[in-house]
């Protein structure tokens, strides 16, 4: 059952100028708060309230011994990065942490460049995807840290940017729930799944060999009630590879506070509440899935886990909490 709307086409018009409008307003305010705080040449740590990123008040400043570095700067002498391979959604948790946890740049798609990335901690990539730059040579890479996310959620996030391009506002925005269901009910759906399945597999193949250079990560777990575990991971992955050092351990604990758990999301002091959700609440009774869409997306899910199960427990693990999660969609699946 398609689900339709009798919306008037001028209340639609208003809705999407109040969400400009809206977007805008956050955009300036976002501008505002996440000027950089530069550090003084001499000087590249930081145990007050100047962090990059934001500015802490005095009520929030880190605890004693956090030391965060003030800025983030290529390295000085050759790296051997890691690539951070992403779907949709999430990537830029990893690399704040990783800058923060090292000092360190990040590369990405738009500052690309062969000597830059030859310097920094992480290659930020969504390849295989469309338009995704592939790296011809990346022998002296450490690795690839990958980023696994529930794929219904990882779809939700591709949309509300999707939609936020096609009406040209400067950041993500959630998008209404009616453009959701138009876009639903059309091939994207279907064939985000596949390019889902499609990225996973590149990233798994490509370190079949050698399991040890790849670290995986869970969107739900680095922002849930085991962060901070999940956090020391990524040290301890990154400590390894030639050129990186990771700030003192300490120092770790409130790099996750302060960079993921009180920048972006909230606490409700529930860790079974594993994945804690984003300011765009992707998961609501408002972004309804059929049937079809439900089973579509378990038997990719079933898929990869069979694919991989013997070369790898954790993923497989992982692989089947997803599948256990689309019991979590059944108040919002429609017939």
């Amino acid at each position: 059952m398609t689900m339709t709307t009798n919306q008037p086409a001028a209340t639609k018009r208003s809705k999407r100028a109040a969400l400009r409008i809206a977007a805008t307003l956050a955009l300036a305010l976002s501008a505002y708060s996440l000027q950089y705080a530069w550090a003084p040449l001499h000087s590249n740590w930081t145990d007050s309230t100047s962090l990059r990123g934001r500015s802490l008040s005095v009520d929030d400043s880190p605890p004693p011994r956090c030391r965060i570095p003030r800025e983030y700067r290529l390295s000085k002498q050759p790296t051997s990065p890691a690539y951070l391979a992403s779907f949709h959604g999430g990537g830029k948790v990893i690399s704040n942490l990783a800058q923060a946890l090292t000092g360190i740049a990040t590369t990405n798609q738009v500052n690309y460049a062969k000597h830059r990335t030859d310097h920094s901690v992480l290659f930020e990539t969504h390849y295989p995807l469309h338009g995704a730059i592939k790296l011809q040579d990346d022998d002296n890479f450490r690795g690839t840290i990958l980023l696994l996310r529930n794929p219904i959620d990882s779809i939700l996030s591709s949309f509300n940017s999707f939609y936020a391009r096609q009406y040209h506002y400067l950041i993500d925005i959630r998008a209404p729930a009616e453009d959701w269901i138009r876009y639903r009910d059309s091939a994207q759906f279907a064939a985000q799944v596949k390019l889902y399945e499609k990225f996973v597999i590149y990233w798994m193949n490509k370190h079949k060999k050698n399991r040890e250079d790849l670290l995986l990560i869970t969107y739900e777990g680095i922002t849930g009630g085991r962060g901070e575990r999940f956090t020391k991971q990524i040290a301890n992955y990154l400590d390894k590879s030639e050129g990186i050092k990771v700030i003192d351990p300490d120092s770790i604990p409130c790099i996750w506070e302060k960079f993921v758990h009180d920048k972006w999301y909230t606490n409700n002091g529930d860790e079974a509440t594993a994945a804690t959700t984003t300011s765009f609440q992707e998961r609501a009774d408002d972004r309804p899935l059929t049937q079809d869409q439900i089973r579509v997306v378990s038997r990719m899910l079933q898929g990869l886990e069979e694919r991989f199960r013997r070369d790898d427990k954790q993923f497989s693990t992982i692989m089947n909490s997803y599948m256990n999660s689309l019991y979590d969609y059944s108040d919002s699946v429609i017939s």
